[in-house]
């Protein structure tokens, strides 16, 4: 059904379950012909317990494990050493650094918080409902998505989980948002989590907080391209097929320009 995914997270993260392998064998389960492992970026000098793994413990021994079964399964399907790393800009060096000096594949852009220069976390997108925060949220997503860095942007619709009525502001930044990814060739994703998550109420509609409607109805006019990531925490959300359908029923819905593979070789 889906020939890959590459967003997909280990238990380092201290908020997913199960071990590398168990991922690699579910997905060719599925018949997927790629996997990329992107957990979340494990950064020198910064904790954030419980979202992302330490450095010091965690870093080389992903790299390792990620590597030993790039190789032991060449033969049967594709992997990805990657990450999931935020608009952090005190960081980019050394993501650039990371991909300059293939110790990882690739990057996905995750904006789920920003970065104060006292590298602290002062302000978290989730739950955002007032213009500034979104803005916010606008103006790093776009500084990171120039960077030319990334490969996709994960769940980029983040910042209108809360918003509950999307006005002409909301679908401004929207626009900016996809015309951003389109000019810098950054592929936006249906993130599949949201959908696994099931409908919420937010404000006076049942909807799910991603992937958002609004959001790719302009994306699919856009013809920006876009693909299924599985967000996956879990061996086993890599084989949900409910909510793998729902996903591609969405993408057929809002007629997006979706895309199988990402060219990261």
């Amino acid at each position: 059904m889906l020939k890959a995914n590459y967003h997909t997270h280990t238990k380092r993260c201290g908020h997913a379950f199960g071990e590398d392998e168990e991922y690699v064998l579910e997905a060719l389960g599925q018949g997927m012909v790629e996997l990329g492992f992107s957990d979340h970026i494990m950064l020198p000098g910064f904790s954030q317990p419980s979202i992302r793994g330490e450095y010091s413990l965690w870093a080389q021994d992903y790299f390792k494990s990620i590597n030993y079964l790039k190789e032991k399964y060449k033969d049967r399907m594709k992997i990805y050493l990657g990450y999931e790393a935020e608009s952090f800009q005190l960081y980019f060096p050394y993501y650039r650094e990371l991909l300059s000096t293939k110790t990882v594949d690739y990057l996905i852009l995750g904006n789920h918080c920003r970065m104060n220069e006292s590298k602290e976390i002062v302000e978290f997108f989730g739950k955002t409902s007032d213009k500034e925060s979104m803005y916010k949220y606008r103006d790093l997503a776009i500084s990171a998505l120039k960077t030319g860095l990334f490969s996709y942007f994960a769940h980029p619709d983040y910042f209108m989980s809360s918003i509950e009525v999307v006005d002409k502001d909301v679908r401004q930044v929207c626009e900016q948002i996809i015309d951003a990814c389109i000019e810098n060739n950054v592929v936006l994703e249906i993130n599949t989590a949201g959908i696994r998550n099931g409908l919420k109420k937010i404000g006076n509609t049942y909807r799910y907080i991603y992937p958002n409607d609004d959001f790719f109805e302009i994306a699919g006019k856009k013809g920006a391209k876009c693909i299924i990531g599985l967000d996956a925490h879990a061996p086993s959300q890599i084989s949900n097929e409910e909510a793998n359908i729902k996903a591609i029923r969405f993408a057929k819905k809002h007629g997006l320009n979706l895309v199988d593979t990402l060219k990261l070789d």
